[in-house]
C-alpha cells in the first residue's frame, strides 16, 4: 500500500514539473510584445512538444510525456534479421523490429504508419492501406 502511494505521487509530481515548465514557457511567450515574434515563440514551443512526443513513441515506460496515438513516416532502410523478420528504419530515425511472422512487401521510400494496439504494443501498416504487422521499437 505504501509502495503505491510513493509511485502515484511521483508520477503526480513529475507531471506536475512538467506541466509547470510548460506553463513558465507559455507565459515567456505572452509577454512578447511583438506580434510576429510572439507567433514565432508559441510555434516553437509547439514544435518541440510535438517533436518531443514523436521521439518518445512506443518508449512510454521510459517517459511521462504524453505522447501521439500514431506516427506517420517513410521508410528509409528493411533488413532482415533472424527467422526472416524485419527490421524497418524510419526517417525519423526509430528503429522497428516485426514481432509477427507475416510477409511484407514493402521498400525503402514508402510511407507507413505506426498505431498503437493493446497492452503497449504497436502495429506498423502501408499509409494507403493493406496488411499491417505488429512490431517493437528498438531504437
Amino acid at each position: 500500500m505504501t509502495r503505491f502511494f510513493i509511485i502515484s505521487l511521483l508520477a503526480i509530481l513529475t507531471s506536475s514539473v512538467y506541466a509547470d515548465s510548460l506553463g513558465k514557457q507559455l507565459k515567456h511567450c505572452s509577454k512578447v510584445t511583438s506580434n510576429t515574434d510572439r507567433l514565432a515563440c508559441y510555434d516553437k514551443l509547439s514544435n518541440s512538444i510535438e517533436r518531443r512526443a514523436e521521439q518518445n513513441f512506443g518508449q512510454e515506460y521510459k517517459q511521462t510525456v504524453e505522447t501521439p496515438e500514431s506516427i506517420e513516416a517513410r521508410i528509409t532502410e528493411i533488413q532482415e534479421s533472424t527467422h526472416n523478420k524485419k527490421i524497418v528504419t524510419l526517417e525519423n530515425g526509430q528503429i522497428w523490429k516485426q514481432n509477427d511472422t507475416g510477409r511484407i512487401f514493402w521498400k525503402a521510400g514508402d510511407l507507413i504508419i505506426v498505431e498503437r494496439a493493446m497492452f503497449g504494443s504497436f502495429f506498423m501498416k502501408p499509409a494507403n492501406g493493406g496488411k499491417k504487422m505488429r512490431v517493437k521499437r528498438l531504437k
